[in-house]
């Protein structure tokens, strides 16, 4: 399990380090680092398989930091922070500790060829499978495109054909997260009751055309006879799919890490508090599971499954905000009760300053009158 990751000069961080338990929440408001800690770990896992892959001559490839991310972010001289530390053996630097071992890794960007990012000097670790789903996951469509076969997609498009691919080869979840009593053992038959108990009843019927590399899916709920398209649905269904099946499939086996940007997005907020659970489980089936969210409603869901599972102390929230000129990390523990150890200025209390604006509208209205 990771333990910690130590970011230099990267993006928003001079030097800071953040902590990791079986379940880490990332929280805090817009532009507090969350996105980075996680793009941070998404480059030492690109940078770990490239050492891996390419043996002795890793030294002389160049990352495409587009590619590691997903999106467009121009030249990777933008990942070095703007009031860096001074250190002129390397651009940044970003280093990993897992059961006590550290591993870290320096880059530098080629001056002939700014483009190119360069790993300076690293140490590699043993693999790591990462199922990863970005916040802009793919919305409703008649099909989405088959392929990828050893796990989700960073926009989920493939959850549907990984369901199919799971059936067909017997794949199956833990214990803990397999229905109990069912007929069923498949891992389609999982995903749709975990599902259903996150979203409400449904059944999914999904079907590959190999020829045209495409999954059709077709969904089903007690107010209709026919299943129908997902366009049909909003959504909420095509949304929390992948993290269902994403989360499910790295159940199996052992040394797997599911990272999730905002699994709240579409969901009521009863169903975002069930994704907490549902996240909180597999945390607890040996899943190391990494959230950023502004959801409290997942928070709240997450502990309230934690301390029913007395693992409580297997999760953390990390709360980041901006303080002057630098980024303040509070750790905040969950107690076996499931409470929180701190309620810092500024995590989840929007609320309440609200209500007392209101109840402060009413009085002055009453005294108006």
């Amino acid at each position: 399990m990771i333990d910690q990751l130590r970011l230099t000069n990267f993006k928003c961080f001079s030097e800071d380090k953040i902590n990791f338990r079986n379940l880490t929440i990332l929280s805090g408001a817009n532009a507090a680092g969350k996105s980075s800690v996680i793009q941070a770990l998404l480059l030492i896992w690109h940078t770990n398989e490239l050492m891996h892959n390419k043996g002795e001559n890793w030294d002389k490839e160049s990352i495409d930091i587009n590619q590691v991310f997903g999106f467009q972010i121009g030249a990777p001289n933008s990942l070095i922070c703007q009031n860096p530390t001074e250190d002129e053996n390397f651009d940044f630097a970003l280093e990993l500790r897992e059961r006590g071992v550290t591993y870290g890794f320096q880059y530098v960007i080629d001056k002939v060829s700014p483009l190119d990012l360069k790993v300076k000097a690293g140490k590699a670790f043993p693999g790591i499978a990462v199922q990863y789903l970005n916040a802009e996951r793919i919305g409703p469509r008649m099909a989405n495109q088959a392929g990828q076969k050893n796990g989700i997609v960073l926009n989920g498009e493939n959850a549907a054909y990984l369901m199919d691919v799971a059936d067909k080869s017997g794949r199956g979840v833990a214990g803990p997260l397999a229905v109990k009593g069912a007929v069923s053992r498949k891992f389609s038959f999982c995903v749709e009751s975990w599902m259903s108990a996150i979203l409400g009843d449904m059944q999914l019927d999904f079907h590959t055309d190999y020829n045209k590399a495409i999954t059709e899916l077709r969904i089903k709920n007690p107010l209709v006879d026919t299943g129908v398209v997902p366009t049909l649905t909003g959504f909420g269904i095509s949304y929390v799919l992948p993290i269902v099946v994403a989360g499910l499939w790295a159940s199996e086996g052992k040394r797997n890490l599911l990272m999730v940007e905002n699994p709240e997005a579409h969901l009521h907020p009863y169903a975002q508090s069930n994704m907490g659970k549902f996240l909180a489980l597999l945390a607890f089936c040996g899943v190391q599971v990494m959230v950023e969210t502004h959801s409290e409603h997942i928070i709240d869901g997450a502990r309230v499954q934690m301390a029913k599972l007395k693992a409580a102390d297997q999760m953390l929230v990390n709360f980041m905000q901006q303080s002057d000129s630098a980024i303040r990390i509070s750790a905040i523990e969950v107690s076996s009760a499931g409470e929180l150890s701190m309620w810092p200025k500024g995590f989840f209390d929007q609320k309440q300053r609200d209500l007392r604006e209101i109840m402060m509208l009413r009085r002055n209205h009453v005294y108006n009158r």
